[in-house]
């Protein structure tokens, strides 16, 4: 345990500099750099506001709250993209690095690590706006807010956990960076990014469902903190936790019973 720590803590410069290459890489060659992280999701608001509003106008959602479904949508997005963008990432990262693999040592699953520490940072900008948002229509979000930083952890895990799982599946099995972007568009659509739960409250079998789903509780639990003024749903995030944690322990122990072969195989 103790040489772990030690070899985490040589790393942690390794880190550092992963993480912000991979920052760098997603704006190369602009002229407004780190910005467009903050221009993105400002951007991404007004498209939706125009299409729900002008467009297609779409009902507020009634979750004791009016909530504008421009603003719902993006706030469940912010979340969602935090999932997806470290899992897209975190899948291909062994393969993509692997002229490191052979010339220098160190703990590989920073590998997958450093994918979902760079949609961290990104998903702090989009959060950051998706608040502005909130206050501006819904008003001031209630001191519930506070458990934001808890449903984004959980999420981080459960990324985590998939990204130690693909990354070593990917080693052998290229074909899982082509399967993993229909993967990722399948799970969307049975998860609650576009639509509430309450919606399909009349169809329990279908309810019940994708309340298996563990995005279920935290895209719900996100929308109850920041939108409604409301408690996390702590039956479903606590479920979603614990999905979190197995995937996570499954996935560091197949991570590192075959990283020993990552080299030779790629």
């Amino acid at each position: 345990m103790r040489k772990t720590v030690e070899e985490y803590r040589a790393a942690k410069e390794l880190l550092r500099n992963l993480v912000r290459r991979d920052l760098k890489i997603q704006h190369r060659g602009t002229a407004l750099g780190n910005v467009w992280s903050l221009i993105t999701p400002i951007l991404t608001v007004a498209v939706y506001t125009f299409v729900f509003t002008v467009i297609m106008p779409a009902s507020p959602v009634h979750e004791g709250v009016d909530v504008p479904f421009a603003v719902y949508l993006f706030v469940g997005l912010t979340i969602w993209n935090l999932l997806q963008n470290s899992i897209l990432a975190g899948t291909g990262s062994v393969v993509g690095a692997g002229y490191l693999l052979s010339k220098v040592y160190f703990r590989r699953e920073i590998l997958p690590l450093t994918s979902v520490l760079s949609a961290l940072v990104t998903f702090c900008w989009e959060f950051g706006v998706a608040l502005l948002v909130s206050t501006i229509f819904v008003g001031l979000p209630g001191w519930h807010v506070l458990w934001a930083p808890v449903i984004v952890l959980i999420t981080a895990m459960l990324a985590f956990g998939l990204a130690l799982l693909l990354s070593t599946a990917a080693v052998f099995f290229r074909d899982v960076q082509h399967f993993i972007g229909i993967a990722m568009q399948m799970w969307f659509w049975g998860s609650p990014v576009i639509y509430s739960l309450g919606i399909i409250g009349d169809r329990p079998t279908l309810l019940n469902i994708i309340q298996l789903n563990p995005m279920a509780g935290i895209l719900t639990s996100m929308r109850n903190v920041v939108l409604l003024d409301q408690p996390p749903d702590w039956p479903l995030l606590g479920y979603a936790a614990g999905v979190g944690a197995v995937l996570l322990v499954l996935g560091y122990a197949a991570f590192r019973r075959n990283e020993r072969l990552f080299a030779e195989m790629i």
